[in-house]
């Protein structure tokens, strides 16, 4: 039914964390047009998870990977830390990755919100 960003992040409350999960928030109107939701995706606990999505107010569930079976079968799992690596997954309607950013390219959305803007045209 609709387009899918799943992003994980390292660790709630993290300053880095913060910055970038505040980013889709604001952006949550542009992927609404777009005919995508968003995903936060941490290791954390889902009361940790519930807990920072009430302090930044977004709009979009952040998910709770603290089993890290879903990082880890992504490959995004960092074993030695125990956290996810910060990646952006953009997954269209037909299950098909068509982007992905890590590190400091998955810290700002601008190049996965203009993915979905594009895929939302080709619908």
């Amino acid at each position: 039914k609709q387009n899918v960003v799943l992003a994980f992040f390292p660790a709630a409350f993290s300053p880095g964390c913060t910055k970038e999960m505040q980013q889709y928030h604001q952006a949550t109107g542009r992927f609404n047009a777009s005919n995508t939701a968003i995903f936060g995706v941490s290791v954390d606990s889902t009361w940790a998870n519930k807990a920072f999505r009430e302090q930044i107010g977004a709009e979009f569930p952040i998910l709770s990977d603290w089993k890290k079976e879903v990082s880890r079968s992504l490959g995004v799992l960092n074993e030695e830390t125990g956290f996810a690596r910060r990646t952006t997954f953009v997954i269209d309607k037909a299950g098909i990755v068509q982007k992905i950013d890590q590190g400091s390219d998955a810290l700002d959305p601008s190049a996965v919100i203009g993915v979905c803007e594009k895929l939302s045209k080709s619908e």
